[in-house]
């Protein structure tokens, strides 16, 4: 039983779901469907008077609901200012002030509720935030992930307030059979029960007239016989519902209603009567859909209970079982949440106490932080050659690319007998450019990355001198280590003899220096070799100098 009171602290111009005493004061009204208790004062005189001499005050509800409330003559003073709006359809709407002028733009958008024919939940967008009202509501887990209108592209909506339906939102009711385990239970008794004889018949005892055409709908598919009701009368415009009733009292399965002024009579007894037309008794089972009852027991039971006698009750929900309202909570992450309902045996207190954690600020996220997609680690590099982009992504696995030195210029502009010198700062220049490589183990995974610790991040890249500026200003300066067997210091002849005879760690040992000479070489000396280690660490091919006086044999 719905206790909301109609206003939305965000939007409280609007009046939704109540129509009597602050409400009829609104600007406009919405309906979520047709219960009664989200109906009060809909029919109010008060009401009705002001909706004689005003212009602009509508009613906004989906076009099933319009179609039942219309299909009562009591509400047929509403046909003028009801506005039928599409579901998941975003409509801009005025809120206008007939006695000021003053207006306020919100868009609202209908969302189905699944709790019966027509039900919806609004989307309020506007200046004050986006606010969500569920009116009666049930999901499965997992359903809310599915509503587009509850996402901005990839993300969800910041909602700034839920005003929800808690009505089993009590852990004693912490997982109610879905709609489709409860329908199968209760087609296999109607089942049992009919094959006997055409005088087996089955009443579905149901508490309201409206709502429960799910079921009806789909037993009279799998049976291949209408179901007997009181009056057609509102369901005249959706044929889809009313070709699976009928008026007719000779059919197997009941869903008719006991006159008021009978309801101490009611038991077992068919409201329509007990015999059939030619007078023979009928053998009837009543089946009463109930989720209170089921909601109340402390251990697991079959979704179809034997009460005793004919008399069954069968677990059939309207509304969202607590595990269902957590996981729709927990998606949307709304900052402020607000009951609509008090569970049986609760107070309004409790019920907020249990919406606690489920609030943004105590759920683990303090707000909704938008992160980027994430951004490469380095630069692009500018490729040199005239090939394509595409060569870059057609084979992963690639050699170090190498630069192209012409010896003979920098061999002359440093004279023929000076050795070539390789500063730190020049070093980076000679280096191989990084390239993505493929191994069957540690290897390097992309350098994209969308982690948290990596968002709105770029690795700094570190200046170059204005020399160097326009050789490198496409490649971050990379620094390698030491090439082994070079050291900072300068070595002297007897250090690198010292090395040849073997007092070296194993992974420095080379056999060059074990092949005899070619006549007329001469060692090099410790400036050639720091000079080759460099240039063999860069990966660079070894080439023979003017005037170095060194042979590529004794290399």
């Amino acid at each position: 039983m719905s206790s909301f009171a109609g206003r939305m602290k965000e939007y409280p111009t609007v009046s939704l779901d109540r129509f009597d005493r602050e409400n009829l004061h609104a600007r406009a009204y919405f309906l979520s469907h047709c219960h009664k208790d989200h109906m009060k004062g809909l029919k109010g005189p008060l009401l009705k008077r002001k909706l004689k001499f005003s212009l602009t005050v509508k009613l906004y509800c989906s076009f099933v609901t319009k179609e039942l409330l219309l299909s009562n003559p009591k509400y047929s003073f509403w046909e003028e200012h009801i506005t039928a709006l599409e579901l998941d359809s975003p409509t801009g709407i005025s809120l206008i002030d007939e006695k000021t002028g003053e207006s306020e733009d919100v868009v609202v958008t209908l969302l189905p509720a699944g709790h019966c024919p027509g039900s919806v939940m609004f989307l309020f967008e506007g200046s004050q935030g986006t606010v969500l009202y569920t009116g009666d509501f049930r999901l499965a887990i997992g359903d809310v992930a599915r509503m587009e209108f509850l996402h901005s592209g990839n993300r969800v909506k910041d909602i700034q307030s839920v005003y929800l339906d808690t009505t089993f939102f009590d852990p004693r009711y912490y997982q109610i059979p879905s709609r489709e385990a409860c329908l199968k239970g209760i087609k296999e008794l109607v089942e049992d029960w009919i094959c006997h004889s055409p005088n087996h018949v089955v009443w579905l005892n149901c508490k309201a007239a409206y709502g429960y055409e799910y079921l009806f709908t789909n037993l009279s598919q799998e049976f291949g016989c209408q179901i007997h009701v009181n009056s057609l009368q509102m369901f005249q415009k959706m044929p889809e519902i009313l070709s699976h009733m009928t008026m007719d009292r000779a059919t197997q399965i009941h869903a008719c209603r006991h006159p008021k002024d009978e309801e101490m009579f009611r038991a077992n007894r068919l409201p329509c009567g007990c015999l059939a037309k030619d007078g023979t008794p009928l053998k009837i089972i009543s089946i009463k859909p109930s989720t209170m009852w089921f909601g109340e027991r402390t251990r697991k039971t079959s979704v179809i209970v034997r009460m005793g006698g004919s008399s069954y009750r069968a677990c059939f929900s309207f509304h969202s079982s607590y595990s269902e309202i957590k996981d729709f909570l927990t998606y949307i992450c709304p900052v402020n949440i607000y009951p609509n309902v008090v569970p049986l045996c609760r107070t309004m207190e409790e019920v907020a106490e249990l919406l606690k954690p489920m609030c943004r600020e105590h759920c683990g996220r303090a707000e909704i932080v938008y992160k980027p997609l994430g951004v490469l680690k380095r630069t692009r590099e500018n490729c040199l050659s005239d090939t394509d982009d595409e060569e870059l992504f057609e084979e992963l696995a690639m050699v170090p690319r190498r630069k192209k030195v012409i010896v003979a210029e920098e061999a002359n502009a440093q004279g023929p007998d000076k050795p070539q010198q390789i500063s730190s700062e020049t070093l980076a220049d000679y280096l191989p450019e990084p390239r993505p490589s493929v191994h069957s183990a540690n290897y390097l995974d992309c350098t994209e990355s969308n982690d948290d610790e990596d968002d709105g991040e770029q690795e700094p890249t570190e200046t170059l001198p204005d020399d160097q500026t326009k050789k490198t200003s496409d490649v971050q300066e990379f620094h390698p280590p030491q090439p082994s067997g070079v050291s900072s210091e300068p070595e002297n002849s007897q250090n690198s003899l010292a090395r040849s005879s073997g007092n070296v760690p194993d992974s420095q040992e080379s056999s060059d220096f074990e092949l005899p000479p070619t006549p007329g070489s001469k060692p090099p000396n410790p400036e050639e070799l720091k000079e080759l280690y460099i240039k063999l660490a860069a990966g660079e091919d070894l080439f023979l100098r003017q005037g170095s006086g060194v042979s590529l044999t004794s290399l």
